[in-house]
């Protein structure tokens, strides 16, 4: 590949550069996020004598139940069915997310494969400068 100028570099480091910050921009407007998923469960309830523990049918719900991971156990708790909407929306808030470090990665990459392959540039700036404020 032909040695790039300076100036070559320095414009191509800046569209990395907006693009990521474009990337961050979009990840400011995520709201609340949750790890996990919902499910639906029909439960037995404590009394021996009711109807739900001799026929499956007839079992107390739906409960929902929030469940994830943490430390290699799984973990739960059951959430009132009025926040079943909010925590999915956090849920997919939370995939949003993920997504979107993704895609800085891929920015972030994609500058340091160009830097590598336009040569090894003292001068070359790879962080946006730092905005003193009086």
């Amino acid at each position: 590949m032909k040695k790039q100028s300076g100036k070559d570099v320095e414009k191509k480091l800046r569209s990395y550069r907006k693009e990521y910050e474009g990337i961050k921009a979009r990840i400011v407007k995520i709201g609340f996020i949750c790890k996990g998923s919902i499910s639906e469960r029909w439960i037995p309830c404590g009394n021996p004598k009711c109807a739900c523990h001799k026929d499956r049918k007839k079992r107390h719900g739906p409960y929902y139940q929030l469940s994830w991971k943490e430390k290699g156990k799984t973990l739960s708790h059951f959430i009132p069915p009025q926040n079943v909407d909010l925590y999915q929306q956090w849920i997919k808030n939370r995939r949003v997310l993920l997504n979107q470090i993704n895609e800085l990665e891929a920015t972030s990459r994609k500058a340091g494969e160009f830097i590598r392959s336009a040569g090894n540039r003292k001068s070359i700036s790879t962080r946006k400068p730092i905005k003193k404020t009086s």
